[in-house]
């Protein structure tokens, strides 16, 4: 009788054990880090020298089973990387900002609500959830703590070209960013973890059976990646924004656009000692 108790107990204690293994986390929040290389599109050595090769931003997506909010992670107390850049004679100061996003997919309803910031305008895309076509591998890698499988799918972005113009003292150089102008189709390479069993991960990137943990653009030209998973989320936040004027993904294309267009005639942006233009010869 004592072997008979002993033995279900080593059952019991073993399934939980295996339990607890293979339990899988469907709500919570994953807070990753955002590598942008700088100097990708930047041949000339004097502009590389006066500005950080890569520039990293925080995020984290909040998510349950049904919805999740992927946004920006404002970090007060971190240094300006751009600040006082190139140093000495100009006395130059950047102080550069990527147009920010917040996004929240609604699985259920195949529906994304995607909150820009692009300068001084704000905008609302509201549209259905975009299809990726997968390729699925058994490659796998650890990423914060979690196993996770490879998978990899064609994305096809506009291209711009950047002119610089650098003013100083005694300085007036001009430098173009010989980037194409046709759009360009490159290899999106992400990483997923199976153990956290929703189809979410940052941006608008969704369809895989697990949360994406990494994503890889254009061979390293923007790296975001996973640095921490917690079951803890602040659950009264995950809600759609409401923010900006409202549009679809065509409308907010033919938006940007314009902008673009207006900011060539206009000049472009004046930074410190920088002036921006996009889509200049």
């Amino acid at each position: 009788m004592k072997k008979i108790q002993l033995v279900l107990g080593m059952l019991i204690a073993l399934t939980s054990l295996t339990t607890a293994a293979t339990a899988q986390m469907k709500e919570g929040k994953i807070s990753y880090e955002r590598k942008i290389n700088m100097h990708r599109n930047l041949p000339d050595p004097q502009m590389k020298s006066m500005v950080p090769e890569f520039r990293t931003d925080k995020f984290e997506l909040i998510f349950n089973e049904n919805v999740s909010l992927f946004r920006s992670v404002v970090d007060e107390e971190a240094p300006d990387p751009f600040a006082n850049a190139g140093g000495g004679g100009g006395g130059m100061r950047m102080n550069f900002r990527m147009p920010t996003a917040n996004t929240y997919t609604d699985m259920a309803k195949q529906m994304q609500y995607e909150e820009r910031a692009f300068f001084e305008k704000e905008f609302l895309i509201i549209d259905s959830l975009k299809q990726y076509k997968w390729k699925l591998s058994e490659e796998t890698k650890t990423i914060a703590k979690q196993l996770c499988k490879k998978a990899t799918t064609m994305v096809t972005a506009p291209q711009m070209r950047m002119r610089v113009s650098i003013g100083g003292a005694g300085n007036n150089t001009d430098t173009t960013a010989n980037t194409p102008r046709a759009p360009k189709e490159t290899e999106l390479v992400v990483w997923y973890a199976e153990n956290i069993p929703v189809s979410f991960g940052p941006d608008n990137y969704s369809g895989l059976p697990g949360v994406i943990m990494e994503i890889d653009q254009d061979n390293g030209a923007t790296v975001t990646t996973a640095v921490e998973v917690s079951a803890k989320y602040p659950k009264k936040e995950l809600v759609a924004p409401t923010k900006g004027d409202k549009m679809n993904r065509a409308q907010f294309q033919e938006n940007m656009q314009k902008l673009m267009q207006d900011m060539q005639r206009g000049g472009g942006i004046r930074m410190g000692g920088m002036n921006i233009r996009v889509g200049g010869n």
